[in-house]
């Protein structure tokens, strides 16, 4: 029975814009397309002004990237905002009024093509901050961790920016087993060592190690990230820690997406063969597709052939095949097949499939 379902549907196959789908699952891109603007009443002129800056953060967050509002195009459509919301609601919270607009996703997407902006996906990495600063006993050279339950502002800024501009983050437990990992010495000195070993007890697929510490002007944040590939660095400094959490959200989250999030100016397309092992249902098959689909730098997929429980994908990519296995790194359905012992480079990607 499976195998007549797909030869059924290998024969109706045919290249399918991966646009035409959602990003990623349905509740994760509906955070990303939905912008929450504090309003100073419910008229339209009001309405329409918060559409207005609804838009700009949600095209921030869809293409990892602030400049993207600065383009012409991107200006002008910006008048016409109200025009890409396909629902709308107030909510009240703490004696405040706020607009949550949900905007069009292909039309958004759309937008940032034509310009040639960048796109980042839904699937992004979750990034771990371990923070140190100097310790409250004032001794010099004496560090401290920032623990996450701690209520200190530079969090709250942190947390807040991060959601808004779309880059999942979260904050070690720093109980005894992290603890006995890792030294406020250790992030202090931005160590990568230990600091990521430690960071693989959690679900997270990315470090930041970063020390606060107090300047002449207000506080200095100096950090080493490290997701997949990427190992850079970066610093910011505000009078207020608040902002200065704010900043180095901004800031990290342009590090992440210049690593992930595919430009559509002048690039590329590329076809690449992927091959998908232990697909044995057609629900597996369904779903190993979709999540093809929902990949950043891919543009359009179909499904070449399927035999005994293997299933192979033609992809539309932007980029080459390397795009495609950096994306499938956030994936924990699938895990990589890899020859240890092959000397000759396989043009197939090979892949397991989990669950």
């Amino acid at each position: 029975m499976l195998s007549a379902l797909v030869v059924l549907l290998i024969a109706q196959a045919s290249w399918q814009p991966a646009y035409g789908q959602s990003l990623v699952d349905e509740n994760g891109m509906q955070q990303l397309l939905t912008a929450r603007v504090e309003v100073n009443s419910q008229t339209r002129a009001e309405r329409l002004r918060a559409a207005q800056l609804g838009f700009n953060e949600v095209l921030v967050r869809l293409a990892g990237h602030a400049d993207v509002v600065s383009f012409e195009q991107v200006q002008s459509e910006r008048r016409n905002a109200s025009d890409y919301v396909i629902q709308y609601s107030y909510i009240r919270e703490q004696g405040k009024t706020f607009l949550s607009a949900t905007y069009n996703e292909e039309r958004m997407l759309q937008l940032l093509r034509q310009v040639g902006s960048s796109v980042w996906s839904a699937q992004r990495p979750t990034v771990m901050l371990w923070l140190a600063e100097p310790s409250e006993t004032g001794a010099r050279g004496n560090t401290q961790l920032i623990a996450r339950d701690s209520g200190h502002e530079l969090l709250a800024g942190i947390t807040e920016q991060a959601s808004i501009r779309g880059l999942p983050v979260t904050f070690p437990l720093l109980d005894l087993t992290d603890l006995l990992a890792v030294s406020p010495s250790d992030v202090w000195g931005r160590f990568e060592g230990p600091v990521v070993a430690a960071t693989e007890r959690y679900a997270a697929s990315g470090t930041a190690i970063a020390r606060i510490q107090p300047t002449e002007q207000g506080y200095r944040a100096e950090w080493r990230l490290v997701v997949g590939g990427l190992h850079t660095t970066g610093s910011v400094a505000h009078a207020d820690l608040h902002q200065l959490g704010v900043l180095f959200a901004d800031a990290l989250t342009e590090q992440v997406a210049a690593e992930y999030a595919v430009s559509f100016s002048n690039s590329e397309q590329t076809d690449v063969r992927l091959r998908l092992v232990n697909a044995g249902s057609l629900e597996k098959v369904i779903a190993a597709e979709a999540l093809l689909e929902s990949l950043g730098p891919v543009v359009k997929v179909a499904m070449a052939r399927y035999h005994q429980g293997t299933v192979e994908f033609q992809l539309r990519v932007v980029g080459n095949k390397a795009r495609v296995e950096q994306a499938l790194e956030l994936e924990s359905r699938l895990q990589q097949i890899q020859d240890p012992w092959s000397r000759t480079q396989n043009d197939v990607l090979e892949y397991r499939w989990l669950h």
